[in-house]
């Protein structure tokens, strides 16, 4: 939906309670988009004392959208789809941890069993991800679906044959619905705390389980989901970092800090290979 005032593009837009019109978060004040009702506004809003300020300030942590969407999970033929092909992207990545260029495909010949595993970690890391994204949206009555991102598939299919840098970012979940500042906090959030608590299991798993062909394929797997949440949770754009900070900044300041020492710390203690 776009902005009744400047025409932008706008998610979740605010509905003036005075003139019907939607707005982006700009505009979204009646003094902002030169409200037609605002002499009415201006004879009825109250002056703001020690004893109304609470007031004020929760009317501006709920606003109201055009749209709410019932409980529970739900999905559709086009976010199965999308999340297919992603699955695929992914464990492309996964499977190109084993070797330079191309060469990860020849591994695949070699070792199938082995190569889907790898394969199915990797995706299952990246599912989780988004999943978690999808589930507490959802867990509020929000819309909420995968789907796959031109820009996003793009770098990830580069990663595949970079043995520099991988970016594990096809796409991610597109949400709509009645929401407030804290309640898109902590969606966003779900999908790094999912992404570090996945990467500290892969890491146990390797301390503590016997040693086989498959440790190295938990160990990456740990390395990739870690970097998954560090990686989402900078707060820039649309990132779930921004998401977090705009919410509560000591939250995210926590969460990074601690998915920073997480990677130093597996950087330091493993070995890579």
């Amino acid at each position: 939906m776009k902005c009744q005032h400047c025409g932008e593009n706008v998610d979740l837009p605010f509905k003036c309670p005075f003139c019907g019109g939607y707005f982006c978060a700009d505009h979204r004040l009646p003094e902002n988009h030169n409200c037609s009702e605002l002499a009415r506004v201006r004879a009825r809003k109250p002056p703001v004392t020690k004893n109304n300020r609470q007031l004020e300030a929760e009317r501006e942590a709920a606003p109201v959208y055009p749209v709410k969407f019932r409980k529970g999970l739900q999905t559709s033929s086009t976010e199965i789809l999308h999340l297919a092909a992603a699955t695929f992207i992914v464990m492309a990545v996964g499977l190109s941890m084993y070797g330079s260029g191309v060469s990860w495909i020849f591994m695949f010949f070699r070792n199938p069993f082995k190569s889907l595993v790898s394969g199915l970690v990797f995706a299952g890391v990246f599912i989780c991800h988004e999943l978690a994204h999808k589930w507490t949206a959802n867990h509020y009555g929000l819309w909420a679906e995968f789907r796959l991102s031109l820009m996003g598939v793009a770098f990830t299919l580069i990663s595949i044959a970079s043995n520099l840098l991988k970016i594990v970012s096809p796409g991610a979940v597109m949400i709509s619905g009645v929401a407030n500042k804290k309640i898109l906090g902590v969606i966003a959030l779900a999908g790094p705390a999912i992404s570090l608590t996945i990467s500290c299991l892969l890491f146990s798993s390797y301390l503590f389980l016997p040693k086989s062909p498959y440790s190295l394929i938990a160990l990456h797997g740990g390395f990739i989901s870690a970097w998954i949440a560090i990686l989402n949770l900078v707060p820039f754009s649309v990132l779930d970092g921004a998401k977090i900070m705009w919410w509560n900044k000591t939250v995210w300041a926590v969460v990074f800090i601690v998915s920073i020492a997480l990677n130093i710390w597996a950087i330091l203690y493993f070995p890579l290979g």
